[in-house]
């Protein structure tokens, strides 16, 4: 199924409703989110957003938006450098590739996909872990911790996509 990506001024506004949106993702990320006091609460809300930009968009213009909010998060984060990014612009090439294939409108597609996504981020951020000198991290906990993580990213996804979907009129 192709998405047919329409006029101008639809993409001027979407655009700029986008870009706001993002920076409210960002505030909540930064200020709430990252603060959680539990790790497996602490969610990475740009991953399902990525989704939503790499339906919307091209490639291009999807894995140019990926590349520079994955930077930007990973300035913010100050450790492990390229995990953001990374995870942003192979979410968004898996979209792309998979866009031809999966019924995407259904959000039990998107659930899953993201939550695909989300696991594949818990695990490299695991595996960093592993080799960083953590102190006294239980192993067992932390991948519990990671799992958990994983299943909350991959349902709170509707929740994060909806603002960016509500005024298509051709998924309706």
């Amino acid at each position: 199924m192709t998405y047919i990506r329409t006029s101008t001024h639809w993409q001027n506004f979407h655009f700029l409703k986008l870009t706001a949106y993002t920076f409210f993702l960002l505030l909540l990320q930064v200020q709430g989110v990252s603060r959680l006091p539990y790790p497996a609460l602490r969610i990475d809300l740009f991953l399902p957003l990525m989704f939503g930009v790499a339906i919307e968009w091209p490639p291009v213009a999807s894995i140019f938006w990926g590349c520079v909010w994955g930077f930007a998060m990973d300035v913010l984060s100050g450790k492990f450098w390229g995990f953001h990014l990374g995870s942003y612009v192979v979410a968004i090439c898996l979209v792309n590739i998979g866009l031809e294939k999966f019924e995407f409108q259904n959000p039990l597609y998107q659930m899953s996909f993201v939550g695909m996504c989300a696991l594949g981020q818990s695990v490299a951020l695991g595996l960093y872990l592993l080799f960083e000198p953590a102190g006294s991290i239980s192993m067992m906990s932390m991948w519990m911790s990671l799992a958990v993580r994983s299943l909350i990213m991959m349902l709170c996804s509707p929740l994060i996509l909806y603002p960016i979907w509500s005024g298509r009129k051709d998924w309706k």
